[in-house]
């Protein structure tokens, strides 16, 4: 059993924190939160094997969800084409570093949207057996994209066909994808066309949509603005990824769906995110762009939107996206939720995951300070538990 003792715990279910910050944990889930009455009774008595963390000046939270991310890529450096390039066993190696990587900074589940050579199912099931240290994944397998679409470096299936959309969703599917991905519009990447062209329609989406939704499952688009909005979402479309270039009458048409957003602020608009490179030349769109971005970000928040927040493959950074909502005008409480209580209701996981509560899985992180009073005590993780067993712990004398 593990005992933890911090200044405080956001649960995910109150409104505000509770002090101190007691959790106890036995085996896989969490036992009890000592010194509160809960439905699952009192808390035992310690036991001899009892293991204490003590955490003063820390808080204590569920562990965060990464909603859009790529174990085959780095979106921290360029030459995406590149690093997708590598020999399998590289890629693999790779993907294996990255999510440990994140793993140590407080993400405890990822959601892949694609990559290749099918390591996010093998990585999955690795994961899941125990044979691999990481967290846990939920995968889409091969993304889909048209052959004319210029982003999309993860995708492996490049078609205009919607039966061969249908049965490259129905293949996924069959080898345990969690989800099916697919590219509506074009990326930022290419100055010689305009990012929110669009390549698939209704009928493309629909195609996805209609293996998705019999198998019990989703579909979630890249889909940065443009026409393909409202088709997208006439097609069945369930997660927009992205969206940074939506207009205000795309965004009336996602309220009026309760389709989801993605919101991946930081591959973008920095500070960290190096995937599009700003070369003197390039600079001054890419700024352009990322100004757009967060107008958009802004008033997704601000109109109260479903949302959650995802990396896109900044490795390690998701606690950049919570300082970005924050900045754009949300409030700290709610940017935590971002990653953690509201990906966990939209993966259909709030049973188990995203809060803190006798019974639930122990994925359980810890920051140094508030951040309800700083958000970026969310980037200084102290302690990770991934189902009940400690993935990392710095000691008190390091500093990041």
């Amino acid at each position: 059993m593990i005992r933890i003792e911090a200044d405080q715990m956001i649960d995910g279910l109150a409104e505000s924190p509770r002090r101190p910050g007691r959790l106890l944990i036995q085996g896989e889930r969490i036992a009890g939160l000592p010194g509160e009455h809960s439905e699952a009774g009192p808390a035992p008595s310690a036991p001899r094997d009892q293991v204490t963390l003590a955490l003063p000046g820390c808080t204590v939270l569920a562990g965060l969800i990464d909603f859009h991310s790529h174990l085959g890529i780095d979106t921290r450096r360029a030459r995406l084409g590149a690093q997708v390039g590598v020999p399998e066993p590289e890629y693999t190696a790779h993907g294996i570093s990255r999510m440990q990587e994140d793993l140590r900074a407080g993400a405890t589940t990822l959601r892949l949207c694609g990559d290749r050579h099918g390591i996010d199912l093998l990585l999955r099931r690795a994961v899941d057996e125990g044979r691999v240290v990481g967290p846990r994944l939920i995968a889409a397998g091969r993304a889909i994209r048209s052959p004319r679409c210029a982003g999309g470096a993860v995708a492996s299936v490049l078609t205009d066909d919607p039966d061969e959309i249908d049965r490259a969703a129905a293949a996924n599917l069959e080898d345990g994808a969690d989800f099916i991905k697919v590219f509506v519009s074009d990326g930022v990447g290419d100055p010689a066309v305009e990012p929110t062209t669009c390549y698939y329609g209704e009928a493309h989406v629909a195609a996805a949509a209609r293996r998705a939704h019999d198998a019990g499952r989703r579909v979630a688009a890249h889909l940065l603005g443009g026409p393909g909005v409202a088709a997208a979402l006439g097609g069945g479309l369930d997660v927009i990824e992205h969206g940074w270039f939506l207009t205000d009458q795309d965004l009336d048409l996602v309220g009026r769906s309760g389709a989801l957003l993605t919101l991946t602020t930081g591959v973008l608009c920095g500070p960290r995110g190096h995937a599009f490179e700003r070369t003197p030349e390039a600079g001054p769109r890419l700024e352009r762009l990322a100004g757009r971005a967060l107008e958009t970000a802004r008033k997704v928040i601000a109109r109260g939107l479903r949302y959650v927040v995802g990396t896109d493959a900044l490795h390690g950074c998701l606690a950049d996206e919570l300082a970005w909502l924050v900045t754009l005008g949300e409030t700290p409480m709610r940017a935590i939720r971002a990653a953690t209580a509201w990906p966990a209701r939209a993966l259909g996981m709030e049973a188990t995951l995203g809060t803190l509560a006798p019974g639930r899985i122990a994925d359980v992180i810890a920051v140094e300070g508030d951040p309800l009073d700083d958000i970026t005590a969310m980037g200084r993780v102290r302690l990770v538990v991934s189902r009940g067993r400690i993935a990392y712990l710095r000691p008190s004398e390091e500093r990041q």
